[in-house]
C-alpha cells in the first residue's frame, strides 16, 4: 500500500501522444511550409540551415537546462536576415502558427489513458511537468484533448524557465503541489527527466518504458494501464 498523495506526470509520450513523433528538422518544417516566408528562403534547406545556426546561438547564450521557446529561434533567424521589426513580428507569428498547427493536428490521447488518469484523480492530487518550447502549449494540448479538468497544476519548462532535470521545475511542481517530496510519484517516458530527476529531488518514479529502452534495475511499466496495478 503506497502513501502517495500527488502524482506527477510528463505530458508528451505519456499521457498525450502523436501520430507521427517529430524529429528536430520536423519542428522546422511544420513551420516552414506553407508560410509567408518561403518566399525569403530559396528553399527549406537554406531555412533550416538558418534555423539550426539560430538555436545554437540560444543555447551558447544561456546555462544548460535554461528553456527558450521557438520564438526565440524565429526572432533570432530574422535578426540575422535583417528584417524590420514589423516584419520580423509579422513572420515569427507566422511560423509559430504553422508550427502549432500542424504539432497540435497530430496530438491524441489513448482511451485507456484516459480511464486511467479519470480513475486517479478520484484518488490523488494529479499534476503535470513538463519540457515544451511553447509557452501555454501544454495546457492548450490538455484542453483540446479534454483532459485538463483532472489535473490540479500544470508546470511548463518554457513559463518556468527551467527544463528537466534541473531541480527548479520539480521545486515549483512541488510548491504547487502542496505535499512533500516524500509523498510524491513522477511517472513519463524519459529515463534521465522522468525517473532519476524526481528520485534525487526525494520523490518516488516510475518509468514508463513503452518498449523502446531496455533499462534494467528501475521501476516500470510498460503499458499506461499497468500503473494502476504498481498503486
Amino acid at each position: 500500500m503506497n502513501n502517495y498523495k500527488c502524482i506527477m506526470f510528463d505530458c508528451m509520450e505519456t499521457i498525450i501522444d502523436m501520430t507521427e513523433l517529430p524529429k528536430k528538422s520536423d519542428y522546422a518544417l511544420w513551420a516552414f511550409e506553407g508560410s509567408k516566408c518561403r518566399k525569403y528562403f530559396r528553399d527549406f534547406n537554406e531555412f533550416y540551415t538558418c534555423y539550426r545556426k539560430a538555436d545554437k546561438n540560444i543555447l551558447s547564450g544561456i546555462p544548460r537546462y535554461r528553456e527558450y521557446d521557438f520564438e526565440d529561434i524565429y526572432v533570432d533567424i530574422m535578426k540575422k536576415r535583417h528584417f524590420d521589426e514589423e516584419k520580423s513580428r509579422e513572420l515569427v507569428q507566422d511560423l509559430f502558427g504553422n508550427l502549432w498547427r500542424n504539432y497540435k493536428g497530430r496530438c491524441y490521447v489513448n482511451e485507456e489513458v484516459k480511464e486511467v488518469i479519470s480513475y486517479l484523480n478520484k484518488k490523488y492530487i494529479l499534476g503535470v511537468v513538463s519540457n515544451f518550447k511553447v509557452k501555454k502549449g501544454i495546457e492548450e494540448l490538455l484542453r483540446y484533448t479534454d483532459l485538463r479538468k483532472y489535473f490540479s497544476f500544470v508546470v511548463n519548462s518554457s513559463e518556468e524557465g527551467w527544463r528537466k532535470p534541473h531541480p527548479n521545475i520539480y521545486l515549483l511542481a512541488l510548491k504547487m503541489s502542496g505535499v512533500s517530496c516524500r509523498d510524491a510519484l513522477f511517472v513519463g517516458d524519459d529515463f534521465t527527466n522522468d525517473y532519476l530527476g524526481p528520485r534525487k529531488m526525494g520523490m518516488d518514479s516510475i518509468l514508463l518504458e513503452k518498449g523502446r529502452n531496455n533499462i534494467e534495475n528501475c521501476k516500470k511499466i510498460r503499458k499506461f494501464a499497468e500503473l494502476e496495478e504498481m498503486l
